[in-house]
């Protein structure tokens, strides 16, 4: 996902805001889209897929369905045939609300003689799904009908289960294959390794890499760049640069994610030099620079405060008459907060009403917004949240509830801080356990800003409760989250 979104008291606020917003450092008032020229902005693939638009954490920057061997990608591309229909089934989202989904099924498939493919490619769309429960009844009609499951239809479940950090099941089927006489691969090793490390696990990840190594299966561009982005993602930078001269040992050669990860990890870091000097390094290579490396590159600027040349960077890389590439909503939304960075409350209040407008009226055009979506509304929130405007932060929550719009970590990690400023703790700590009750994927922010929350209120007892519960669950805490437990215990006299 490993980004420092934090908030503390009077006297903290501004270091901490540091650490999740970027805070202005110009009054201007200058209408900041008359910069843009009017640019026309298009739209493609959603880059949050790559990374989220407000932690600027990367999350499922590999898919490792789309890496599953070559003669097995036209399985999973193939049309329907006129005897498959889609229709419409009913499932459950994360938080077990039924929704809808397009689904598909054979008419009278009991007369048709399935073949592996087939199966292979029905598996893979229940797991797109979201029905891993029917993926797995799938494979199960496999062999009962005597028709043995391959490499390709293990990789897609052990994927899914890895996906979803339950390394248990992923291991026993993982067992389940090598017993029917499969080896594992390159990518079943792989998405082992990206299974652990979402979970922190290590021990496990490094044990399931040289186990990879003593079978003399070779890593794959995917290995490193999964290793490189969970380590990125822990703030671990020394880690992911290690990982990236083990791929060059390796012989093989960076691609454009290589280079993404380690942009987005120095720039997380504040080293904007060394950044762009791996960014010189990319363009000596000839790798061609996409809406990622663009929009990480923008977003390194806004991080630094830097808001002006944010705009320039979106000028140069995204404005027609000079470039091909396509802004995605994540570049959008760089490029709201690079806008919004510089305003004050006023103008931010008008920039959140035409953005209302926007999605009342779906027809309208704009070149910021495109529709009700987290990411905006959760950059208005920090928005608000920096010119300590706690009821419109509320506000704009409460505008994407109305929107039926699932919050992401982030948003809920703003609305936090936003009781974290009052401070009201207990409306952190509740918000903390319904997260972890719903088994979404936490890290060292949200415990973070539950024990500042709890400082603040000067109860130390409770800073060191949470602060020892996150570890319990295999966090490892920031430098800031040490800095938040020696504040709490010097402010309960025991130091």
């Amino acid at each position: 996902m490993s980004t420092r979104h934090f908030l503390l008291s009077r006297s903290v606020i501004f270091d901490v805001l540091r650490a999740i917003v970027s805070r202005p450092i110009s009054t201007q008032t200058k209408h900041p889209l008359l910069a843009l020229k009017n640019p026309t902005l298009y739209t493609k693939r959603d880059i949050s897929r790559f990374y989220s638009t407000q932690t600027s954490t990367l999350v499922d920057t590999l898919d490792l369905n789309t890496n599953l061997k070559n003669n097995d990608a036209n399985v999973q591309k193939k049309k329907l045939s006129k005897k498959e229909k889609y229709h419409y089934l009913t499932t459950k989202d994360a938080q077990g609300s039924k929704r809808s989904v397009k689904g598909f099924t054979l008419k009278n498939k009991k007369n048709h003689n399935l073949s592996v493919q087939d199966y292979n490619r029905f598996i893979f769309h229940a797991i797109l799904e979201n029905r891993l429960n029917k993926a797995i009844n799938l494979l199960r009609e496999m062999e009962n009908k005597h028709l043995a499951p391959n490499i390709q239809t293990y990789t897609s479940i052990i994927n899914e289960f890895s996906k979803q950090s339950d390394m248990d099941r992923a291991s026993k089927w993982l067992k389940r294959m090598q017993r029917n006489g499969i080896t594992a691969d390159a990518h079943i090793y792989t998405t082992l390794i990206d299974g652990y490390m979402r979970q922190t696990d290590l021990d496990q990840a490094e044990s399931i890499f040289r186990l990879m190594m003593s079978k003399n299966v070779k890593p794959t561009i995917v290995t490193y760049n999964i290793l490189m982005h969970h380590s990125a993602r822990q703030l671990n930078m020394e880690s992911a640069l290690k990982f990236w001269g083990n791929l060059l040992e390796a012989g093989l050669k960076s691609d454009v994610y290589t280079f993404a990860i380690i942009l987005h990890g120095l720039g997380q870091e504040g080293r904007v030099d060394e950044a762009w000097r791996v960014f010189k390094t990319m363009q000596e290579e000839g790798v061609e620079v996409n809406e990622i490396v663009a929009t990480t590159l923008m977003g390194m600027h806004v991080k630094q405060h830097d808001n002006e040349y944010a705009i320039q960077l979106f000028n140069k890389f995204f404005y027609p008459s000079t470039s091909q590439l396509k802004a995605s909503h994540h570049t959008r939304n760089v490029l709201l907060n690079a806008i919004v960075g510089q305003a004050n409350n006023e103008t931010i209040s008008k920039y959140y009403d035409l953005y209302k407008s926007n999605v009342a009226d779906k027809s309208r055009k704009d070149a910021l917004f495109v529709g009700a979506n987290v990411y905006t509304y959760t950059t208005f929130m920090r928005a608000f949240l920096r010119r300590n405007n706690l009821p419109m932060v509320s506000q704009v929550y409460a505008d994407m509830i109305a929107q039926h719009i699932q919050p992401s970590l982030v948003t809920y990690a703003t609305l936090m801080l936003a009781h974290a400023y009052v401070p009201d703790p207990e409306s952190c700590q509740r918000i903390l356990t319904e997260l972890r009750n719903n088994r979404l994927e936490l890290n060292a922010v949200i415990y973070t800003i539950t024990m500042r929350a709890w400082a603040k209120a000067g109860r130390w007892e409770k800073v060191k409760s949470v602060y020892d519960d996150m570890k319990n669950h295999g966090i490892k805490p920031t430098k800031l989250t040490m800095e938040v437990l020696r504040y709490g215990r010097s402010r309960s006299g025991e130091i």
